[in-house]
């Protein structure tokens, strides 16, 4: 299977696979100094983090704590019909950065045809600083089906040995 993608950036990186068993491709980050980037603080309020440099790379920025921003990709990925792009935080990431998709699990659906971003929050409680060129992200590309929903005046019956509901399959 194919999937093309459009670079809307010339410095933009295009996504690759890490091994040869790897099963999603990494996503880097695409952005220069003096581009303002949108975010918002831990009070819901949209600011503009503006990329200044942080010592010797001039293309990067300081993510203060419980702050959400969207990094860009300078990439349109084209995924075909029936299909979605997930997108993930890489592991390394996240247990080494403290950051994480702000959304658990990125989606882009296949008539989704803008920029991609990697929406990011900094959970530590310090300054994180991101670069660009960074693979930050991971994506897998799966089929899709949607499913006719109709509403029942029926409760469902049991259909298993169940006994319980939220986190009730573990050991009594």
């Amino acid at each position: 299977m194919k999937m093309k993608i459009y670079r809307m950036n010339e410095n933009a990186e295009l996504p690759t696979y890490a091994t040869e068993g790897s099963a999603a491709f990494d996503i880097k980050s695409c952005f220069k100094r003096g581009d303002k980037l949108r975010a918002y603080n831990n009070w819901n309020k949209e600011v503009f983090i503006t990329v200044k440099g942080v010592g010797q790379n001039p293309n990067s920025f300081q993510l203060p704590p419980d702050t959400r921003i969207l990094i860009p990709t300078g990439l349109i990925f084209d995924v075909p019909d029936k299909h979605v792009l997930k997108m993930f935080i890489r592991s390394s990431v996240a247990l080494k950065r403290g950051l994480v998709l702000a959304n658990g699990t990125g989606i882009i659906d296949s008539d989704y045809v803008e920029q991609t971003y990697i929406m990011i929050n900094n959970e530590t409680d310090s300054l994180a600083v991101i670069s660009d060129g960074e693979r930050l992200a991971q994506c897998v590309l799966e089929k899709t089906q949607q499913v006719k929903i109709s509403e029942t005046k029926t409760q469902p019956n049991q259909k298993t040995d169940r006994d319980g509901g939220f986190g009730s399959t573990g050991v009594k």
